[in-house]
């Protein structure tokens, strides 16, 4: 494959409009075939935009070796795509033309006449564009029928596993907490840290005191949850900082403690509310339980099907 071509094309690709056929630039040529399904340079080059660093464009940071490696991946990617068709061909399935023809209209929609729609296509011309949309939407198809229309996955399934990975599934305890934070610079000397202390303290003492915390927190915390008057939300046992967690345990919904000394400052917290660990059941899980055994009943299926297809069909580099 001429690299060079392709990697000025690349870059025209992804800062040019209409860039998914602004390929006049590159020779209509083939780079592979998979069973006598091809491959070309230009599906390579729309294959290379849509995974090329976008920000590399712009900053000029794209090496050759970087390229070079985007456009393996880009390749062996269509040479799977390639397997695909071969078998959809062999299986004798078929996708609608309209829904290439909605693809190529939409191009079309974009240019003011025919013979600038025209020009946009290079040397691929409408015609090649077109066999590059339907090898796309027949290698679907294939997926859909080898692969997707056989992931069979029973209730029964769902509820053995969840039976054999119930501690999965178990909720920690959950927090719902607001906080004031004091923030003190690591730097600060010791009468700073103890005048952000008193602070602190006095900001407790205030809020203990029936003073409105959704106030106080708004016109006196450094945090960003000062915006929503210190409301941290639910959070689960693990997910802050040991000594925040640790004074939490402590409290009853509605108590407000402080000042807790964290690596961040010292926090005046008010616990709102606690749920206690509990084991989730079945039916709280089982749609998740279900996405992840039908991924990997998918994942089983694909790679047994595509080393069928890799050890019954020939790929020829040509390039």
């Amino acid at each position: 494959m001429n690299f060079k071509k392709l990697s000025f094309l690349a870059l025209i690709l992804l800062v040019s409009p209409g860039a998914l056929v602004s390929l006049a630039t590159a020779g209509n040529d083939i780079v592979a075939k998979v069973g006598g399904i091809p491959v070309t340079e230009y599906e390579v080059a729309r294959e290379t935009q849509k995974i090329m660093p976008m920000n590399s464009t712009f900053h000029g940071g794209i090496s050759e070796e970087k390229i070079r490696e985007v456009h393996e991946k880009s390749l062996d990617k269509l040479v799977e795509q390639a397997y695909k068709v071969r078998f959809a061909l062999d299986e004798e399935l078929s996708v609608e033309n309209t829904a290439v023809e909605e693809s190529v209209s939409r191009i079309r929609s974009q240019y003011e006449d025919e013979k600038a729609f025209l020009a946009a296509f290079g040397g691929e011309g409408v015609d090649g564009y077109r066999a590059s949309v339907y090898r796309v939407l027949l290698a679907a198809r294939a997926e859909d029928v080898a692969v997707n229309s056989k992931i069979n996955i029973t209730e029964a399934d769902l509820s053995k596993y969840y039976e054999n990975n119930k501690a999965m599934y178990m909720r920690p305890k959950q927090f719902k907490a607001s906080h004031i934070l004091i923030r003190v610079d690591p730097a600060s000397n010791r009468e700073e840290r103890l005048a952000f202390e008193e602070r602190a303290k006095a900001l407790t003492l205030r809020a203990q005191k029936g003073e409105d915390f959704y106030d106080l927190a708004y016109y006196n915390s450094d945090d960003r949850s000062k915006f929503v008057g210190g409301d941290l939300g639910f959070f689960h046992e693990g997910q802050t900082v040991k000594e925040f967690e640790n004074a939490l345990l402590k409290m009853k919904p509605g108590d407000v403690v402080g000042p807790i000394q964290t690596l961040h400052g010292y926090h005046v917290i008010k616990l709102v509310e606690i749920n206690e660990a509990r084991q989730l059941g079945f039916d709280e899980v089982k749609v998740k339980i279900r996405e992840l055994l039908e991924k990997k009943e998918k994942d089983r299926l694909y790679s047994d099907w595509m080393e069928g297809l890799k050890s019954k069909y020939v790929v020829e580099r040509l390039k």
